[in-house]
């Protein structure tokens, strides 16, 4: 498993295409082959080193297929290098700066942006003796008097944010989308006071990370740049370990391919 927090760290583990490949098909079989086809557990190799061939209905299988790697259009060095940004950097990076970085097309940064987003997600929520923090965290509408002016037609969600408090800090936090409101981002608690100190500074980053990484994010994908926003956060204090952890929800995710985001 690799577990290091510099670009260089991942350079020096991760020089050719079949390092990755390995590194796949080690954690894609790590519980043992069985066939997505007829369920037999017997395989030899298959087309290449990093297929597995079914020995009883020649089903062969890629490292590959069945995960958010399926039919990725970049190669698997740029992705890994991507996915160790929006995971392990603070604050992530915009769509255009990895397109940039990494010399890709802007659609192809994006696209890869929103399979991490999906692989991203956390679960359905926390178990209901959970305080909550923010009943409302409204993404959208016009800021009140003194605000600065904002645009109508972009539509965000409102949020119900649930903070699961452990000695009067924050431990985790979830974001759910709830209902369509307008654009920009407002704050309303129900309970103020010293109890909760640490929510406050959740939102302003929240609040922060959209306006001046993203500047926009549509009503449409919203949710899926507060999965980004939620998986580092709630993996702030195992940063070793995190990038491991997204590959593994690459790997057990179904393939996301841009018609489905073009639906």
């Amino acid at each position: 498993m690799f577990s290091g927090i510099a670009v260089q760290q991942l350079d020096e583990c991760f020089r050719s295409e079949d390092d990755c490949k390995q590194y796949l098909f080690d954690l894609k079989w790590k519980n043992g082959y069985r066939c997505r086809r007829c369920g037999c557990t017997k395989n030899y190799k298959g087309r290449t080193r990093f297929h597995l061939r079914c020995s009883n209905c020649s089903y062969d299988e890629s490292v590959t297929a069945h995960t958010i790697f399926h039919k990725l259009k970049i190669p698997l060095l740029k992705a890994f290098g991507m996915a160790f940004r929006l995971s392990v950097k603070k604050k992530g990076m915009s769509t255009p700066e990895l397109a940039r970085e990494f010399s890709i097309n802007q659609k192809s940064s994006w696209l890869f942006k929103r399979k991490t987003q999906e692989a991203m997600k956390t679960g359905e929520g926390h178990p209901s003796d959970l305080d909550s923090g923010l009943e409302d965290l409204l993404i959208g509408g016009r800021k009140g008097r003194g605000g600065r002016k904002v645009r109508k037609c972009r539509l965000k969600p409102v949020i119900d944010w649930e903070i699961e408090l452990e000695n009067a800090g924050i431990f985790r936090s979830k974001g759910n989308r709830l209902q369509e409101e307008a654009f920009e981002i407002s704050l309303s608690p129900p309970r103020r006071g010293r109890r909760f100190p640490g929510m406050f500074v959740v939102v302003m980053n929240l609040k922060g990370w959209l306006r001046a990484i993203h500047h926009h994010c549509s009503e449409r994908f919203v949710s899926g740049y507060l999965d980004e926003f939620f998986f580092r956060f709630d993996g702030r204090n195992s940063l070793r370990s995190l990038w491991h952890q997204l590959i593994e929800q690459y790997m057990a995710h179904p393939p996301y391919l841009y018609k489905a985001s073009a639906a």
